[in-house]
């Protein structure tokens, strides 16, 4: 076999969106393109990776595999780039961010500082729900994750740096905002407005 890194990228892409013009817009490419791509590592491995359901491609075992071997590769790659730009004495490359959507509400001013202290090191946000920073850090699809709690289940270096307190709100007439301290028994009386699970 001759597989190239670039036919990984692209079935990665393909993978991750379950979609061939997902992934062609994602990846800033023509469809035929990535279809070739997809097609010509199919031949080279002798297997079909991807199945047609409907309008949704979904992944053979085989292509299931080669997933996750993909995602070690690219994830090795720019392992790679990183530390080869740092013997140049470089400092460029991207610094991949995935962070829970609370973070917007301070990250703008970090980013905007760590830009200015290093100017060719391109940022990629993804702000998502807890559930998914956490499969972006484990799929190795991030480098630093923002979320209120470390995960317990993957080996990381977590750092506290700020308070994120929970607090609860109401409208301005609501009886309990002149009550003082609330109890959380009485709180089960109240209907809540809640995040989505994760």
């Amino acid at each position: 076999m001759n597989i190239t890194l670039r036919q990984l990228r692209i079935f990665e892409a393909v993978a991750k969106h379950a979609s061939i013009s997902r992934a062609a817009a994602a990846l800033n490419l023509t469809q035929p393109a990535v279809s070739m791509q997809v097609k010509q590592l199919e031949d080279q491995i002798g297997l079909p990776l991807i199945d047609q359901i409907g309008k949704r491609l979904c992944l053979t075992e085989a292509g299931q595999e080669l997933q996750r071997r993909s995602v070690l590769i690219n994830g090795q790659v720019i392992d790679l780039n990183s530390a080869m730009d740092e013997f140049r004495g470089l400092e460029r490359g991207v610094l991949r961010l995935a962070v829970v959507s609370t973070a917007i509400y301070f990250l703008p001013k970090l980013i905007a500082f760590f830009t200015k202290q290093h100017p060719r090191v391109r940022i990629s946000l993804q702000v998502v729900n807890r559930d998914a920073v956490l499969a972006a850090l484990a799929d190795n699809h991030a480098d630093l994750a923002i979320t209120g709690q470390p995960p317990e289940n993957i080996d990381i270096d977590a750092r506290y740096f700020m308070d994120n307190p929970l607090v609860v709100i109401a409208a301005p007439d609501h009886p309990l905002t002149e009550a003082g301290p609330i109890a959380l028994e009485r709180l089960e009386e109240e209907t809540l407005l809640l995040r989505e699970p994760g």
